[in-house]
């Protein structure tokens, strides 16, 4: 891929994609597992991801539920019927 293509991939993603592309490691393992575990609900990730936190360097998004939604079926987290 030609180096000036990267932006307009960059570009395609969801911002909220993007902005977990911007976590530390640590941060951003602690979200996909909130994403994995389907026992918490969208609203809840949601919640818990809007405050920032200077002691840990987190930079909190602005997600509703539904956003959530969409990233967890996006990763292929969704319920079998």
């Amino acid at each position: 891929m030609a180096l000036a293509d990267r932006k307009q991939l960059d570009d395609k993603k969801p911002a909220f994609e993007r902005w977990i592309d911007s976590l530390s490691t640590s941060n951003r393992a602690v979200i996909d597992g909130w994403l994995a575990d389907l026992n918490i609900s969208n609203q809840r990730i949601a919640d818990w991801i809007r405050d920032d936190d200077e002691d840990d360097d987190f930079t909190g998004y602005p997600a509703g539920k539904d956003t959530i939604a969409i990233a967890r079926r996006a990763r292929g987290f969704v319920r079998s019927a």
